[in-house]
């Protein structure tokens, strides 16, 4: 073995090489010369030494760990100080946003607030509402002369039950919000004209809501967090393209063609496409059957006329035959 693959023990005091190993924890020699005790520098066993990592982390401090725990590489810390951001405000993502959000984020209870005081506003400078919008209808005045309990159930039920209507469309949910049945709302409804006016005017209120609700995200798009490790770090606003074609073909049928327009679309390769409407699709649809009904019938008919005029040329033959029959026939016995 030659001097570089050994560990030379030099006494530092005497600089003898003489010298013995009196301890392995930490490694240390005596100097046989002078006796002097000094710490040594071991090699670590060859099989323990990775050819890919000679050469790297000559100047890092060495780490012990306790015996059975496995030391783990610091990479750093596991999460990085980031500082979350704040979701928009519906101001910031625009003035419908705003609105709507405001709208619907109140729920049903603002609702009625808002048209028990639009009534008092209206009273008070002299505007005239129609009765059938009024809660208190005359089926109501006519039931509370007889049934007066029914009929102050009926004034706390129904403007829960028309707000929530008015929100979501669905008979189901307003009953469940106002906790009542279903067959109590069916029998307001057949008796009070009024009260289904109502009704009807609280689930149309809900389709102008939902169109409300799409037109803004047609126009200032839909807001949509940015995660990093978890964190909130920003936000993306991305607009939905189907939903602005769709609101285009709404409101601008001439221009931008739906289907039942009647109007040829001429693709790239030269085709002409046919959009129809479900009506026009029926149409087509009987016109085709009935041509078919017609075609049947003129086939069954040509069958008919080329069974006739077989039978005709079968029933000539049969009478040419014995006509030359009996003109073969001796005569004169």
């Amino acid at each position: 073995m030659s001097d570089a693959d050994c560990t030379i023990f030099e006494c530092p005091k005497c600089q003898s090489r003489r010298a013995a190993i009196v301890a392995s924890s930490p490694p240390s020699a005596k100097c046989a010369a002078c006796g002097t005790r000094y710490p040594i520098t071991t090699l670590p066993d060859p099989d323990d030494i990775n050819p890919l990592k000679l050469g790297r982390g000559k100047n890092k401090k060495k780490r012990t760990a306790a015996p059975g725990v496995r030391h783990r590489r610091d990479n750093g810390p596991e999460e990085l100080e980031v500082t979350p951001v704040p979701p928009p405000s519906p101001a910031q993502l625009g003035t419908l946003h705003l609105h709507t959000e405001s709208l619907i984020s109140s729920g049903p209870d603002a609702l009625v607030r808002a048209t028990h005081e639009a009534a008092k506003l209206s009273k008070k400078f002299g505007e005239e509402i129609e009765a059938r919008w009024c809660l208190p209808t005359e089926w109501l005045y006519q039931l509370g002369l007889t049934h007066r309990a029914r009929a102050q159930y009926a004034l706390a039920w129904r403007p829960r039950f028309l707000a929530v209507v008015a929100l979501s469309r669905s008979i189901v949910l307003g009953c469940r919000a106002a906790k009542v049945s279903r067959p109590t709302v069916n029998l307001h409804r057949r008796n009070d004209p009024d009260f289904d006016a109502q009704v009807i005017a609280a689930q149309e209120h809900a389709v102008e809501l939902l169109h409300d609700v799409a037109m803004p995200r047609a126009l200032e798009g839909d807001c949509e967090p940015i995660f990093w490790q978890g964190i909130e770090v920003g936000h993306v606003r991305k607009f939905d393209g189907r939903l602005q074609i769709e609101m285009l073909r709404a409101h601008l049928p001439n221009k931008f063609k739906t289907p039942g327009s009647k109007q040829p679309l001429i693709s790239g390769d030269g085709n002409q496409v046919l959009v129809i409407d479900a009506a026009t699709r029926a149409e087509l649809v009987r016109l085709r059957q009935e041509a078919l009904h017609a075609m049947a019938l003129k086939i069954d008919n040509g069958q008919a006329l080329t069974g006739q005029m077989a039978g005709q040329v079968v029933e000539r033959d049969r009478s040419n035959g014995r006509s030359a029959d009996s003109g073969n026939s001796p005569s004169g016995v």
